[in-house]
C-alpha cells in the first residue's frame, strides 16, 4: 500500500516508539511520525490536521481516557488506536465503547497494520455517512435511497418513545425481521435489547456528547441469536421533534474470529511465558541439530546468550538421536565462562503430522548442587563416624586424664605445703586441659555433648593461648594480642572459644601467602539500640568484642555472606570440611553471642565475635588458694572400677578434709553402705562392671532417701541422656578443687534442707 498519511504518536518510550514506526515502515505505510510524551504539546499538536493517533495507555500524566476525550472533541471523526502492553480485554472493549478505533497489543505488532487501514477506511465510510446525512436533508429522493441501499443497518426512531419511524433494508436483514414488524414498534417490544439499559445509556450518552461512532453494542436477533455489532448513533431534529438515527455494522464473525486469535495467542502466551520461566533449561534444534531457540534458563546455567547459540550446531548424540530415541543421562559440561557443571538431560525427537522427525527439543537440568549434596553427605556420615569414634575413646583417655589431673593436683597440694615451686605441675595441668577440650570438640562437633558454662575472663584466656596459638602458624607469621585493660568475664565455655580461636588463627594462615600478621584483639563495647560498628547485630547490653584480623588475600564480596553455610569451603578438594565456620557460628549462637566478618580497608580478613559480659564471678576456690581444707570429716562413699581413677579420688577428698570410702563395683558399694552409717554423698561412676552406676544409685537411695549422688563419667552426651542422667553430673577430666567445692555446695544444701 502507498498511503501518504500524517501519525500523531502519543508514547512515553522512544525505544517503543521507533519500533512502532519502523514496524510500519516496514509494512509499506508511506507516512510521517510525531512523537510526543508530554502533555504539554497534545492541545498544541490537536491543531493540527491528522490522519491518525497511535497511543499507550500508560503515559506520565496523560490518562488515555482523557486524551482519547480530547481528540474525540476536537476530531470526532479522527481515528485513535490503542498500542499497549498493559490492556486487558474487557478494559479495551470498555475503550472501544468510549469512541478508541480499535486496540493493538504491543507483543502483537502485526495486527498493527491492518488495524490502521480498517480504522482508516472506517473513517472513510464514517465521513461518508456524514456527507450522506447532509445530503439527505438536500434531497429526499436521494437520501432514501442511499438509505434503502446502504450497506450498513440504518434506523429512525423517537428520541423520547423509542419507536421506530423507519429503518432500511441492511437493518432488517441484520436483526431477521420483515418491515411491517418494525415500524412502530419500540426496541424493547421487539426483544433487540439484551437488557433494560442499553437503550437509556446510549439515549443519555448521545445527550451528553451528541454523537455515538463505531462504539461495540451486543443486540438480539428476532431468532433470539446475539450479534456483535459495531454502532453508530446521532441525534436529529426535524420540527419540534429529536429523533435518533442510528447504524448498525454486523461484526459477528469478525469478532469470533478475534476472540479465537484471542485465546490462540493467550495460550501461545502461556505457552511461552511457561517455556522461558521454566526452572530447567529448553533447547530446540530443527532435524540437523541446529539451534533454533534456548529459554533464559539455559542461558544462565552455560552462560551463552540465545543470540550466541541460536544457528549453531552443537553436534551432540546425533547418531542416537536420529533413529527417534528419547536420550537421558548426565554428564559433565562447560560454561562459557570455563567453570564446570554437570546437567542431566532429556532430548526428544518432535515429529510432524507424517510422523517425520522435524525438530528436536532438549530438557536440561543443572544437578551440579544436587552432586554437591550427595558428596556433603558422604563428607557427614565421614564426620559422623569421626564422632562415633572419639564418644568410644572418650571414656578410656578421659579416665587417664581423670589420673593425672587428680595427681598433679595432690602434688601441686604437697608442694605448696612445703613451699616448692608448682610450675611444672601448673604445665601438666594445662596439658590436660587441653587435651580434654581436644576430645570434648570432636565430641561437640557430632553434637554428642552440651557446652559447658563457665565464669571466665577472656583477656586471661586469651593470654594463656597465645602460646598454643603460635605453634599452628609458620614461622614467618606472627600473632598479636591487642588486650584491652579491663577484665572480660563472660558466660561461656572456655574450650570451645580457645578452639574458635584456634580454628580462626588456622583459617588466617591459609589465607596468608608469605610473610603475614595475624591481630587479636578484644575491646570492651555497648550495644545501645542499633547494630554495634562492627556489623554484629546485637542492639542492647554490654559485650566482650573478639577480633581475629588477618594480612591474607581477603574473601571475596560476592560469596562473603555464604561462608557460614555448612560444606561451604572455597579450599581445594580434600583441604577444607566446609564445616570450620558453620561450626563456630553455631557454637557462638549457643553462648548468646553474635559474628560478623568485613573486609578491612588496609586488605585481608577481620572476624568479630560478640559474646555478652558476664558479673565478676566471686572468689573460687583454686589451685594457688593456698588453703584446700573444706571438708569437716564428712563420710564420701566412692564408687570407681579404674583402680588408678579411684586411688586419684580418695587422696583429693582425704587432702581436702573429708573421709572417703572406696568400692570398686556397684554391689561392693551395697555392701559397704549396710555396714557404714552416715554416709553424707556418694561419688559414683556411670559405667561399672556388675551393675552400673545407675543402678548402684537406685540401691543407694534404697537405704539412705535423701543421700545425694554425683555421677562421674568419661562418656558423650548421648549415653548419659539415653540412660536418664541429666543432673549432678561431672564430665571426666574434672580439676580436683572443681569436683571438692561441687560436693561442698551439694552438702550445704543438703544440711539447709535439714535444718
Amino acid at each position: 500500500m502507498n498511503l501518504q498519511l500524517r501519525i500523531l504518536v502519543i508514547e512515553d518510550s522512544a525505544a517503543d516508539f521507533k519500533l512502532i514506526k519502523r514496524h510500519l515502515e516496514g509494512q509499506g505505510f508511506d507516512a510521517s511520525f510525531t512523537w510526543i510524551a508530554e502533555r504539554d504539546r497534545l492541545e498544541q499538536c490537536l491543531g493540527e490536521p491528522w490522519d491518525l493517533v497511535l497511543a499507550d495507555y500508560n503515559v506520565p500524566h496523560m490518562e488515555f481516557e482523557e486524551t482519547l476525550e480530547a481528540v474525540r472533541s476536537r476530531s470526532p471523526e479522527l481515528p485513535v488506536i490503542l498500542v499497549s502492553g498493559s490492556v486487558g480485554e474487557e478494559q479495551a472493549v470498555e475503550l472501544l465503547k468510549r469512541g478508541m478505533s480499535d486496540f493493538v497489543h504491543k507483543d502483537n505488532l502485526a495486527r498493527l497494520g491492518p488495524s490502521i487501514a480498517r480504522a482508516l477506511k472506517e473513517a472513510a465510510e464514517h465521513r461518508g455517512r456524514l456527507q450522506a446525512e447532509a445530503s439527505l436533508l438536500k434531497s429526499e429522493s436521494k437520501y432514501r435511497s442511499m438509505f434503502d441501499h446502504a450497506p450498513v443497518g440504518v434506523g429512525i426512531a423517537e428520541l423520547e418513545s423509542g419507536r421506530m419511524v423507519e429503518v432500511n433494508a441492511a437493518w432488517l436483514e441484520i436483526l431477521g425481521f420483515e418491515h411491517d414488524e418494525v415500524v412502530g414498534k419500540t426496541g424493547a417490544e421487539l426483544g433487540i435489547y439484551l437488557n433494560g439499559v442499553q437503550r437509556p445509556a446510549i439515549v443519555s450518552h448521545l445527550k451528553e456528547r451528541g454523537r455515538i461512532v463505531n462504539q461495540p453494542l451486543r443486540l438480539r436477533k428476532k431468532s433470539g441469536e446475539t450479534l456483535d455489532l459495531l454502532s453508530s448513533a446521532e441525534v436529529l431534529e426535524i420540527g419540534s421533534t429529536s429523533y435518533l438515527q442510528f447504524m448498525l455494522t454486523d461484526v459477528t464473525e469478525e469478532m469470533k474470529v478475534k476472540r479465537a486469535l484471542a485465546a490462540s495467542e493467550e495460550t501461545l502466551r502461556k505457552l511461552y511465558v511457561a517455556v522461558n520461566q521454566s526452572p530447567t533449561a529448553i533447547v530446540i534444534t530443527d532435524r540437523f541439530g541446529t539451534v533454533e531457540f534456548v529459554n533464559p534458563r539455559f542461558s544462565e546455567m552455560t552462560g551463552y546468550g540465545a543470540d550466541e547459540m541460536v544457528g549453531k550446531n552443537p553436534q551432540l548424540l546425533w547418531e542416537k538421536l536420529c533413529q527417534g530415541e528419547v536420550w537421558r543421562g548426565d554428564f559433565c559440561n562447560t560454561r562459557k565462562d570455563g567453570t564446570v557443571y554437570w546437567e542431566h538431560d532429556i532430548i526428544s525427537p518432535i515429529r510432524n503430522q507424517e510422523g517425520e522427525i522435524t525438530h528436536y527439543m532438549a530438557i536440561k537440568e543443572d544437578i551440579s548442587e544436587k552432586r554437591t549434596m550427595e558428596e556433603q553427605l558422604r563428607q557427614s556420615q565421614k564426620m559422623e563416624a569421626v564422632g562415633q569414634l572419639a564418644g568410644g575413646v572418650a571414656h578410656d583417655f578421659n579416665n587417664i586424664m581423670q589420673v593425672i589431673m587428680g595427681n598433679a593436683y595432690l602434688q601441686t597440694v604437697e608442694n605448696q605445703s612445703s613451699g616448692v615451686a608448682t610450675q611444672h605441675l601448673d604445665e601438666i595441668v594445662k596439658a590436660v586441659e587441653h587435651g580434654s577440650s581436644l576430645t570434648k570438640s570432636l565430641l561437640v562437633f557430632s553434637r554428642k555433648t552440651p557446652l559447658e558454662l563457665t565464669n571466665f575472663d577472656l583477656n586471661e584466656l586469651l593470654g594463656q593461648s597465645r602460646k598454643l596459638a603460635s605453634k599452628l602458624v609458620t614461622e614467618d607469621i606472627a600473632i598479636e594480642l591487642e588486650l584491652c585493660r579491663e577484665p572480660l568475664h563472660i558466660l561461656a565455655d572456655a574450650g570451645l572459644v580457645q578452639q574458635i580461636v584456634f580454628n580462626l588463627v588456622t583459617n588466617a594462615r591459609d589465607a596468608i601467602s608469605g610473610p603475614g600478621r595475624i591481630t587479636i584483639t578484644t575491646q570492651l563495647v555497648e550495644a545501645q539500640g542499633m547494630p554495634l560498628p562492627c556489623g554484629c547485630t546485637a542492639t542492647s547490653g554490654s559485650y566482650a568484642l573478639l577480633s581475629v584480623r588477618d594480612t591474607g588475600h581477603g574473601i571475596a564480596e560476592e560469596i562473603r555472606g555464604r561462608i557460614f553455610e555448612p560444606f561451604f569451603t572455597t579450599k581445594e578438594l580434600g583441604k577444607g570440611t566446609g564445616l570450620g565456620l558453620s561450626m563456630i557460628y553455631g557454637t557462638v549462637q549457643r553462648m548468646n553471642g553474635f559474628i560478623a566478618v568485613t573486609a578491612p580497608p588496609q586488605g585481608g580478613t577481620e572476624f568479630f565475635i560478640c559474646i555478652p559480659l558476664a558479673q565478676t564471678p566471686e572468689a573460687a576456690l583454686n589451685s594457688t588458694s593456698g588453703s584446700y581444707m573444706i571438708g569437716s570429716g564428712e563420710l564420701i562413699l566412692v564408687v570407681e572400677d579404674e583402680e588408678a581413677v579411684r586411688d586419684a579420688l580418695i587422696r583429693t577428698l582425704a587432702s581436702s578434709g573429708y573421709r572417703p570410702v572406696a568400692a570398686g563395683s556397684g554391689e561392693e558399694a551395697l555392701t559397704l553402705a549396710q555396714r557404714s552409717a552416715g554416709i553424707a554423698l556418694a561419688l559414683i561412676d556411670v559405667i561399672l562392671p556388675g551393675i552400673n552406676g545407675i543402678e548402684c544409685a537406685q540401691g543407694l537411695n534404697a537405704l539412705y532417701p535423701s543421700l545425694p549422688v554425683i555421677y562421674l563419667t568419661g562418656y558423650d552426651n548421648d549415653v548419659l541422656a539415653g540412660r536418664g542422667i541429666s543432673a549432678n553430673v561431672l564430665q571426666k577430666p574434672i580439676q580436683s578443687s572443681r569436683l571438692v567445692q561441687r560436693i561442698s555446695e551439694i552438702l550445704k544444701v543438703q544440711a539447709a534442707r535439714r535444718i
